[in-house]
Formats: C-alpha cells, sequence, structure tokens
C-alpha cells in the first residue's frame, strides 16, 4: 500500500528541536486518508525553522490553531520549504490520491500548489467547531467523525487502488501500460489524471518512485536493491533525484537517519 514519507525532522537540522510531528493512524478512515497529523511548537521559535513537504500526490486538510483557519492544500511537483512561525499549532488530515475529488466532487488541479479556504468548497460548517478546542485527542475524534460522516456512502476507490498497484511495481510502468489498462488514449489519460490526482500520469510515477525509495533507504535496504527494485538503472540519476526533492544524497539522508 501507497505509504508516502514526510520526514521534516530530518530536512531541518533544527526541526526535531523545536517541533513536535506526529502521524496517527486512524482505522474507520484508512480507505480515503493517510493519517491525521500534528505538528505543534515545543517553544517559542526564535530563528526561521522550515517544514518541508515533499510531493506525494496527496491533498491534505489543514487546520492552523494560531490563525483560526482551515484550507485544502496539495503539492505537484516540488518540495516546497514552508517557513514557521514563533508559535506554532497545526494539525491535517492527509488525503489519499484522488480522495479530494472522489469526496468533495472537485478536481484535484484546482487544489494542487495553491491552496484554498476550506468554505470555499465544504458549505458544512460541521468543521470548524474544531477551533474552539487545544486538546488534541478531541481534536482527532472531531475529525474522525467528520470524515466518517463524508465517506460512508462513498464506494468508488478504482483511483486509490491505481496508487496502490503503481507503488507495488514502478519499474515496469509507463504512461502507455496505464492508459491501456483503462482503455484510455494519452490526452483523455492525461484528462482523468489530472481530475483525479493533479498530476499527469509520469509525475505521479515519478512520486511513487520517490517514496518508495524513501521507504526502502529508512528500513536500511542496499542501494544497489532499491535501484533494482524502482527501475534506476544508473547510480548518478538516483543520487540526483534524491537530492533533487531531498537535499541530500542517499548516504546523507541515511546520515541524518541514524542521528
Amino acid at each position: 500500500m501507497y505509504e508516502p514519507k514526510q520526514i521534516p525532522y530530518l530536512l531541518d537540522k533544527n526541526f526535531k528541536e523545536n517541533i513536535e510531528y506526529k502521524e496517527y493512524k486512524i482505522p474507520e478512515l484508512q480507505e480515503y486518508c493517510m493519517c491525521i497529523w500534528s505538528m505543534q511548537s515545543k517553544k517559542e521559535i526564535e530563528k526561521t525553522i522550515y517544514n518541508y513537504i515533499l510531493p506525494d500526490a496527496c491533498i491534505d486538510i489543514v487546520i492552523d490553531f494560531i490563525e483560526n483557519s482551515i484550507c485544502f492544500a496539495g503539492f505537484s511537483k516540488e518540495t516546497i520549504a514552508f517557513p514557521l512561525g514563533k508559535k506554532v499549532d497545526y494539525m491535517g488530515v492527509r488525503l489519499k490520491p484522488s480522495s479530494f475529488y472522489t469526496l468533495f466532487g472537485v478536481e484535484a488541479t484546482e487544489v494542487m500548489d495553491h491552496p484554498i479556504p476550506f468554505s470555499l468548497i465544504e458549505t458544512s460548517d460541521k468543521l470548524h467547531c474544531i477551533l474552539t478546542t487545544n486538546d488534541n485527542t478531541e481534536r482527532i475524534s472531531l475529525l474522525t467523525k467528520y470524515l466518517c460522516e463524508k465517506i460512508k456512502n462513498k464506494k468508488d476507490t478504482t483511483f486509490m487502488q491505481v496508487v496502490d498497484e503503481l507503488y507495488q511495481n514502478p519499474k515496469y510502468q509507463t504512461v502507455t501500460s496505464i492508459a491501456c489498462r483503462f482503455g484510455y488514449n494519452r490526452r483523455h489519460l492525461f484528462r482523468i489524471f489530472k481530475k483525479y490526482y493533479g498530476v499527469s500520469p509520469q509525475v505521479l510515477l515519478n512520486i511513487i518512485r520517490l517514496h518508495l525509495c524513501l521507504h526502502f533507504l529508512l528500513e536500511g535496504k542496499k542501494i544497489e536493491d532499491i535501484m533494482e527494485y524502482t527501475g534506476f538503472y544508473d547510480q548518478s540519476h538516483f543520487i540526483r533525484e534524491m537530492k533533487k526533492y531531498t537535499g541530500f544524497s542517499p548516504l546523507e539522508l541515511l546520515k541524518e537517519y541514524d542521528k
């Protein structure tokens, strides 16, 4: 199953010292949501710290308890360095790729790379009560209740399953092979992917491969085995791709992780 790796604690050396980042797996939401996550400052932040957000084809519901705001946000191609203020108190829901369109009926391209207020898409005010509580357990309960209500009549998980299948075997996947599977020509496939995922088929494949590499790397698998499984035939290309998204070579990233 596709498991994107968000690793801000590795990509900013001061992050872990100042920020507590947690992910919560919620069984009743697992069909549509990766996790609920929280990010809170341990103390007043004296110098700028960055939350590095890797592209993962997911759209998040992001709640900022300092600014009392809720929005939808997703990033398509590049790692975003998001500066954090003196005090941080966020919670969010990482929706699985294609869940945003399935649950809210809005094309993913509307949100990718330009976050929009929650109220512009969701007319219900059922979630806004979450802004009045400081307790993370209660916040998670309110989010879970809201999302369970949202997903109870939804049945189609086809495009979520597609991502899981690509994650299991990215080495032999191409845009053409995906198009053949659906019976679409390349142009129609591109439109469908933009609607459900907010990215093109090739970009989705690149993102999936990135997170699979990270998964294996942080599990301690050999770089040669990772390259073989994910379809990298050139070590320099593999290193360039990892540095492009994380700023570290695979070995440098492992060194930071081991710390």
